[in-house]
């Protein structure tokens, strides 16, 4: 069966048309999916360090600080990243075509699958910029005083850019560089796993080998979880469905957790169980049977990430019971009902951040009143999670809170939108209180050192390269394929080149932390730029060892191997 979705003539967007010139939100962004220690999270340079918490969306200048003895992950789409004990992280820039980070000290863990031939995966830090040519497993070491970097490729290919001088790192080996050292560097065969290594390998191997991957993309940030705690069906009218296992009772969607407020799109769901990601930021929940399910809906090669897919309810003229004062209350969208940002977008980004549960068959923006639209979890007995207004504004737990709601108050509330008109308080913007508990920080030399990036600035999200492709019956299509079976007009050579060269300029030299506005550019140092390489593996490199391809079915083992070093090249100097 077919998913349930609404056949839509124009999908109306009130009140946040980006204006011409604007950029959209990321399309993707990454999600803390592992805890151990201390970690401390920091939302940007202005804010204030507080304790990271599970589920936490990490987008563009986020800051991340793992105590002695901690460790923590990041998964961003189909690519995972993992942070060892005592390492300082900037994400410096976060969507579908960039994943850029800076580690200024510390050890990282890379497991690049799938790279698209416009797609950068770069990891900046003092000494140099590497840059993932090829899927596959990179591990970047940065010394405590920030002065050597080692860079270790198992599998696949990096580049990496060092005091204007760019190199290759072939699979099976590692280069270990000197910030001082003027672009001079030792090469040598990788060495063995050791305990980091093995913990990132059973990580890696999670997703790799996940079941979830058959039903939804493998860019759907959190997929991998689902395994462990739900089970798939299907059922009448909504088609494939996910149903969680061993939830509270009285449970419902969007209940145990908390609000937090993310720029730019404003309030964000932050959920409490370990597989609370995507089925919060993605999809439809539907009550089947005396049962939520979630419905995944359509699958696309990029599905767009959503704060919260929810309808709001309340108001200041609402009140639910004596002594509570204002409330603010929600209800899951069902499938088939359009999501409608609060936040400012595009006409394609409104498209395709509905794509996968409402069948659109042309956007024309124009005024539309959702406050009249029917929602059909609101006459699910308990479907609607309602809570006094300073416990949402303070970000503090929800489910501790929910206010009883008789059907005659239910029925009343007002519908808001699909957002709310409520300032954050302090708590709010962050990831979690300032009450629970003592919070770690970086060393003060640590954040402020320099890094080289081939990338420069942050960069903006640009909408009109992202463009979910439908397929019949729920499949994705091949990579250049749009919606309709059109195939995307071939690159020429004078493209490729040209997008090439960009891709190899010369490194930039910026302080980790400063804002974009004050990132310095450095000019070119040394020759020429290379030529563009193909960002996707061929099918033959896309075998395990090589990460994951478009071209192997979502199925295919993939865990990463032990490290060969028969094509190492042991103690060469450059």
């Amino acid at each position: 069966m077919r998913p349930a979705c609404l056949v839509l003539c124009a999908l109306a967007l009130p009140l946040s048309l980006a204006a011409q010139g604007e950029v959209d939100p990321p399309a993707r962004v990454a999600r803390i999916s592992y805890i151990q220690g201390s970690v401390s999270l920091r939302p940007d340079a202005t804010s204030d360090w507080s304790q990271a918490v599970l589920n936490y969306p990490i987008t563009t200048d986020n800051y991340l600080w793992t105590d002695d003895g901690a460790r923590t992950e990041l998964q961003v789409g189909s690519m995972t990243l993992q942070l060892g004990p005592q390492t300082a992280l900037q994400t410096t820039a976060l969507d579908y075509q960039h994943t850029q980070v800076s580690i200024t000290q510390g050890t990282l863990s890379a497991r690049v699958r799938e790279l698209a031939d416009n797609e950068v995966a770069e990891f900046d830090t003092p000494a140099g910029a590497v840059s993932m040519v090829r899927p596959g497993d990179l591990r970047v070491d940065v010394s405590p005083d920030g002065q050597v970097t080692t860079v270790t490729v198992r599998h696949g290919e990096a580049e990496m850019s060092a005091g204007g001088t760019t190199f290759p790192i072939p699979a099976g080996n590692s280069v270990a560089i000197n910030s001082a050292s003027s672009g001079s560097y030792d090469m040598h065969g990788a060495p063995a796993f050791d305990g980091f290594d093995e913990w990132a390998l059973a990580r890696d191997q999670q997703q790799d080998n996940a079941v979830s991957a058959q039903y939804v993309s493998r860019e759907m940030t959190g997929y991998d979880d689902l395994d462990a705690y739900g089970t798939w069906r299907v059922v009448p009218t909504y088609g494939r469905v996910w149903m969680p296992r061993r939830v509270a009772p009285g449970w419902a969607p969007y209940r145990y957790g908390h609000w937090v407020y993310v720029r730019p799109w404003g309030w964000t769901w932050v959920d409490d169980a370990p597989w609370g990601f995507a089925p919060f930021h993605y999809g439809r929940w539907a009550f089947w049977s005396g049962s939520w399910v979630w419905v995944p809906g359509t699958i696309v090669a990029r599905p767009v990430y959503a704060p919260a897919l929810v309808a709001f309810v309340g108001g200041p003229g609402w009140h639910v019971s004596v002594g509570v004062g204002n409330a603010v209350g929600w209800i899951p969208l069902a499938p088939g009902e359009v999501f409608y940002p609060s936040y400012r977008v595009s006409q394609r980004y409104a498209r395709n951040v509905n794509i996968t549960n409402v069948r659109v068959t042309n956007i024309n923006v124009t005024n539309v009143n959702v406050t009249n639209m029917h929602y059909a979890n609101r006459g699910v007995a308990g479907g609607m999670t309602t809570v006094p207004r300073t416990v949402f504004a303070g970000g503090r737990p929800v489910g501790r809170s929910v206010v009883s709601v008789s059907p005659r108050e239910r029925d009343a509330a007002p519908v808001l939108g699909h957002g709310v008109a409520i300032a954050p308080g302090r708590e709010a913007m962050r990831a979690r209180s300032a009450s629970a508990g003592p919070v770690s920080r970086p060393p003060a030399t640590a954040l402020p050192r320099r890094v080289e990036s081939r990338q420069g600035p942050t960069h903006a999200f640009n909408a009109g390269a992202m463009r979910p492709a439908l397929a019949p019956r729920g499949r994705a299509l091949p990579e250049g394929t749009r919606a309709g079976g059109a195939a995307r007009p071939t690159e020429n050579a004078a493209s490729q080149e040209r997008r090439g060269r960009r891709a190899a300029s010369a490194p930039t030299n910026r302080r980790q932390g400063e804002p974009a506005a004050q990132q310095r550019v450095a000019r070119p140092r040394g020759g020429q730029p290379q030529e563009g390489r193909s960002r996707s593996a061929s099918p033959r490199e896309a075998q395990p060892r090589a990460g994951n391809s478009r071209r192997q079915p979502d199925n295919a083992p993939n865990g990463r191997r032990e490290p060969n070093n028969t094509h190492g090249n042991s103690g060469r100097r450059h």
